[in-house]
């Protein structure tokens, strides 16, 4: 009796392994057939288990089980092949067997007693989604892990060319690695959004922004809300890419979820300057403040702007001198001074902020050298040189602040530091030599016409 029940599953087995299938046989002899393949617990017949499965469905139809089993023989697929991209084509097969299982559970005209197991098969299929994500997504943020604290530090400090050569391919092949584990998560569940930011994020380290940009804004479609993360992800992604209009636009979507982030406001600022839309970039600098009045970056960029205003200024004062219009010129000269002062006064507030940025004390030192206020410019060029004290210029626009104020005696010491720290500057040597002469220095005077020979400047 075993024997002839042996034979007779045999048969049906061997029947229904023929490619073009003869008969048609019953609905159930095919999922039962296929489950014993599958269950051969020394090697499964998915091939042919996968035929039988494949037949059942072309002659009945979207069938649950069939579905459900044709997903669970790809995953076992995907799992087996260690090609990446392999595995993300059997993972595609698998959700989309699993989701016309959810179809077909759904489906009113698919009779009731094909669909009675459909809650058991539809928790399976999330949980093979589950494990599955769970383990390309976390190897894919591992990989990333790796990107920003090893290689590209290693890119970074390569002692010569062809050591930084080297690093880089190898960044490049483990990003290329990394970008797939996060391509098979996102094959495997295509509704989570974190797997398309984890491919956007590889492209980033990569430079490549433009593929960035579509994984992210691809993410940013499949999160189930606005998630503000993923929208600057997104607009610091165009401001890589120097596209600032786009950078505030997504910038502007951002801070209508979180308004007071003065940091991004601030961003919107920089893309406006960037844009030299000046206007509209004094007034995120000016939100920046309100929100956040300890941030040096928008007083700096709002002492720079005024800065660009009074040298357009400076532009007409000296159209209008060389016309001999000097109630104009004067008129112009007035505004000028107002706008430097402004400027200043943004300068003054960003050194105190960040006492140690020489740009600021630079800029802040022009705006009031240039409105003429010697006193105070002579005070932050005195703290440059205490800064920078080996940088000449530093003592040489101090000096001549010193000249400007008349105090001569004054201005030696500066304009001699300036020498020791560039001796062939024969203009210097100039101003020296007069310095000495006027101040009754002859033996210094010497020395300076010496030094001025020796460079045939006299």
């Amino acid at each position: 009796m075993r024997l002839y029940k042996y034979i007779i599953c045999f048969l049906i087995i061997a029947s229904l392994a023929i490619p073009v299938m003869a008969v048609k046989l019953p609905q159930s002899a095919y999922l039962k057939s296929a489950k014993i393949a599958l269950a051969d617990t020394k090697s499964p017949r998915l091939d042919e288990a996968m035929m039988l499965l494949d037949s059942a469905v072309f002659y009945y139809g979207a069938i649950p089980e069939a579905l459900f089993l044709r997903g669970n023989i790809y995953a076992e697929m995907a799992a087996k092949n260690p090609n990446l991209q392999k595995k993300i084509e059997f993972f595609k097969l698998m959700s989309d067997n699993y989701d016309s299982l959810t179809a077909a559970c759904n489906n009113p005209e698919i009779k009731k007693d094909l669909k009675k197991d459909c809650r058991r098969m539809s928790d399976l299929c999330d949980s093979v989604r589950v494990k599955y994500w769970s383990e390309y997504y976390n190897e894919g943020v591992k990989g990333i892990e790796k990107i920003d604290k090893e290689l590209s530090p290693k890119v970074k400090d390569a002692a010569d060319q062809a050591s930084a050569d080297a690093a880089g391919q190898e960044l490049n092949n483990f990003a290329d690695s990394a970008k797939y584990f996060f391509m098979v998560a996102s094959t495997v569940d295509n509704k989570d959004y974190r797997a398309y930011e984890g491919v956007g994020l590889i492209y980033d380290r990569l430079k490549n922004l433009d593929s960035s940009l579509v994984w992210l804004v691809k993410s940013m479609e499949h999160a189930q809300d606005t998630t503000s993360h993923l929208i600057l992800n997104i607009a610091y992604a165009y401001i890589q890419k120097n596209e600032y209009q786009k950078a505030i636009e997504y910038f502007g979507k951002y801070l209508k979820l979180v308004p007071n982030d003065a940091n991004n406001i601030f961003n919107v600022a920089i893309c406006y300057s960037n844009l030299q839309e000046f206007d509209s970039s004094l007034h995120y600098d000016k939100l920046t403040m309100a929100v956040d009045s300890t941030i040096p970056g928008p007083y700096i960029d709002a002492g720079q702007n005024y800065l660009l205003r009074s040298q357009k200024v400076s532009d007409s004062i000296k159209f209008y001198a060389q016309q001999n219009k000097t109630e104009e010129a004067k008129h112009f000269t007035k505004m000028r001074d107002a706008i430097l002062d402004t400027s200043a006064s943004y300068f003054e507030v960003a050194s105190r902020l960040d006492p140690s940025n020489v740009m600021v004390l630079e800029q802040y030192a022009v705006a009031k050298l240039v409105a003429g206020h010697y006193a105070e410019a002579g005070e932050i060029y005195k703290k440059l040189t205490e800064v920078e004290p080996d940088r000449g210029n530093n003592w040489l626009s101090l000096g001549d602040i010193y000249v400007q104020q008349q105090k001569l005696k004054e201005a030696v010491p500066a304009y001699e530091k300036a020498t020791e720290l560039n001796p062939g500057d024969g203009e210097v040597w100039k101003v020296l030599k007069d310095l000495y002469h006027n101040l009754n220095m002859p033996e210094k005077e010497k020395i300076a016409d010496e030094k001025l020979n020796e460079l045939g400047k006299m």
